[in-house]
């Protein structure tokens, strides 16, 4: 093979793994999330709603402005609830995001950005803000929703200590066990990196809301057994019963209006 041929060659095989490693890097979901839950007053509604609105356009105009998504609670939950994501890689990502109030003042002005942060603060009843850690080895079928999914049933796990290696190991393998079977739906898994320790979740995405209504055959029982056998999957069933201290679970609802699902453009 000549000079300029190898080179070619060479050439092309790195743009062929660069550009897989750009789709891959693109397909996978965030390594952290960040989820603000805000509950609040039913007579606050609408001021809270146009502050986030307001917000979404101040960061359209505001280079390295993160994403967020919002999402509403429909079920399983308090009413007047909203969970904002805003996903990161790094945590010196995290630093660069800009300062809310700076932000607001630079677009609108400081009499409208205090007028704004104080229907915000008035409107919420409570807010509480933890951060969740992406488990690539428990999470079946994972991608990226663009645009966000419509709907996403979140089942949030506290687990007793002592138990958590035993749940993770459950966790990894159901991942093994539901594609083993070609499950139907995306789930992602996460492990709180600030907030209540030892709590998982648990997201499935759903497209539409009829796909709750789809008889997933077989059952989780039954895809255990089939990817490890009678004696281990009975071993891995009982994990759970041993190892939950508490768990809820809660469906989302996308807010297109509300959300920001792409970053600002850093100039």
């Amino acid at each position: 093979m000549s000079f300029a041929r190898s080179v070619a060659v060479s050439v092309l095989l790195l743009l062929c793994f660069t550009v897989l490693a750009q789709a891959q890097a693109q397909s996978k979901p965030p390594q952290f999330i960040q989820v603000t839950t805000v509950t609040v007053e039913p007579s606050g509604v609408n001021d809270y709603e146009d502050y986030l609105k307001k917000q979404i356009a101040a960061r359209e105009k505001t280079p390295g402005a993160q994403a967020t998504t919002v999402y509403g609670v429909t079920l399983g939950g308090p009413g007047f609830t909203y969970m904002i994501v805003t996903p990161f890689e790094k945590w010196a990502d995290r630093e660069r995001f800009p300062n809310n109030l700076q932000m607001l003042t630079k677009v609108y002005g400081q009499a409208e950005a205090n007028r704004l942060i104080k229907a915000q603060r008035d409107a919420i009843d409570d807010q509480d803000t933890e951060v969740y850690a992406y488990q690539v080895n428990s999470s079946t079928n994972p991608k990226v929703f663009d645009p966000p999914a419509p709907f996403v049933n979140v089942q949030w796990t506290e687990v007793r200590p002592e138990m958590n290696a035993a749940y993770q190991e459950y966790l990894q393998k159901q991942k093994i066990a539901q594609e083993k079977a070609k499950f139907p739906f995306t789930v992602i898994r996460r492990n709180n990196a600030n907030g209540t320790g030892f709590t998982s979740t648990t997201g499935t995405f759903y497209t539409k809301l009829g796909d709750r209504d789809l008889q997933i055959t077989p059952n989780n029982a039954e895809m255990f057994r089939q990817a490890f056998g009678e004696a281990e999957a009975t071993r891995l069933l009982a994990i759970p019963n041993q190892s939950i201290r508490n768990r809820r679970t809660t469906f989302l609802t996308y807010r297109a209006d509300l959300s920001r699902p792409r970053a600002a453009t850093s100039n």
